[in-house]
């Protein structure tokens, strides 16, 4: 995983720095990026589908980037869950994994009702707080003691990087449902990096 340094940038900048700034040399089918004065946001490439106007673009870039976020760490939980030597980080990747499967089904109804297309525009990017997928074989090639420390940094920067992001909607976001997730997700993973500081 790639961690940023965002203290310097406001929320919104941040959330389309993460979007536009991807590392990938797969085509994209979205329009070239706009000049600096108005931000470049997915919704470039979603103006054909009749997006649901209590939704704005950062709403818009959130959800689709939480979504694929939220289903790479359930694999890496699942690793977790089988492979870790200390009970207790078993422990706590399947209760990170529950919240998460509860918040990416509340992802899933948002993007239905943004009415969004099914998709994945971020699939074979590589994005802060995810894991890339060499890095998810050598985790789950990792026994033993050595397992749990490269889990744990992994879970971190997820945590780390969620938080980030879920500001921007907060203060950015327009759909109250989504920023009443934002919220929620900000408590939960704060509470949840100070448990994984204990373990």
């Amino acid at each position: 995983m790639k961690a940023l340094t965002r203290a310097a940038l406001p929320c919104t900048a941040v959330l389309l720095a993460v979007l536009t700034g991807c590392g990938s040399s797969a085509s994209v089918s979205s329009p070239p990026p706009a000049p600096p004065a108005s931000a470049p946001t997915p919704t470039a490439s979603v103006t054909k589908w009749d997006i649901d106007p209590s939704f704005n673009a950062t709403d818009l870039a959130w959800i689709e980037l939480m979504i694929p976020m939220d289903e790479q760490l359930l694999r890496v939980l699942g690793l977790a869950e089988k492979q870790a030597a200390d009970p207790a980080v078993k422990k706590f990747a399947t209760e990170v994994a529950a919240g998460h499967k509860t918040e990416l089904a509340q992802f899933v109804a948002l993007r239905a009702r943004s009415r969004l297309p099914v998709r994945n525009p971020h699939e074979g990017h590589d994005m802060p707080g995810m894991m890339t997928e060499p890095e998810i074989v050598t985790l789950g090639g990792t026994k033993d003691q050595g397992f749990d420390p490269l889990f744990e940094k992994n879970l971190q920067e997820h945590l780390d990087q969620s938080i980030v992001l879920a500001r921007s909607i907060t203060t950015d976001g327009k759909d109250a449902a989504t920023k009443k997730l934002a919220a929620s997700i900000i408590a939960t993973r704060t509470t949840q990096l100070q448990q994984l500081a204990g373990l």
